[in-house]
């Protein structure tokens, strides 16, 4: 049985990532930080990266996009506000748990975390190699 940090392989091309997967460290391979959003990387296969990230009570991060990548961000816990820049202005939303949000690739946009509590969210890309570009 594995650890809750390990990775176990089956012979199909299975995969059971661990729980401790799911720390947002701001390693390189997520991108980094962007202001007070942490960032980490759980996994990536087949076109698609997942990861993590953590937004404290009252803080943002900053303004950034991801070239070419959509974002898919579920929010596991708390809430977090996004104000992207569309072709129409800038738009203003907020997700809660249980929610996804869909950010469309190349969009400036930045995060905030509206409540008292830390925001955790799971985060999936349509690329292996996510890039975050801060602006």
């Amino acid at each position: 049985m594995s650890s809750s940090v390990e990775t176990t392989s089956f012979a199909s091309g299975s995969r059971l990532v661990g729980t401790g997967a799911l720390d947002a460290d701001n390693a390189a391979d997520a991108g980094g930080a962007s202001g007070a959003l942490s960032r980490g990387t759980a996994t990536s296969a087949a076109g698609m990266w997942m990861g993590t990230s953590v937004l404290p009570p009252g803080s943002r991060s900053a303004p950034h996009h991801h070239e070419d990548q959509t974002t898919l961000v579920c929010v596991i816990s708390g809430a977090m506000r996004f104000l992207v820049q569309g072709p129409d202005g800038l738009e203003d939303f907020t997700a809660t748990a249980g929610q996804i949000a869909v950010v469309p690739g190349g969009l400036v946009h930045h995060e905030e975390n509206p409540g008292d509590e830390e925001c955790l969210c799971v985060v999936v890309r349509s690329s292996e190699a996510p890039v975050v570009v801060n602006v």
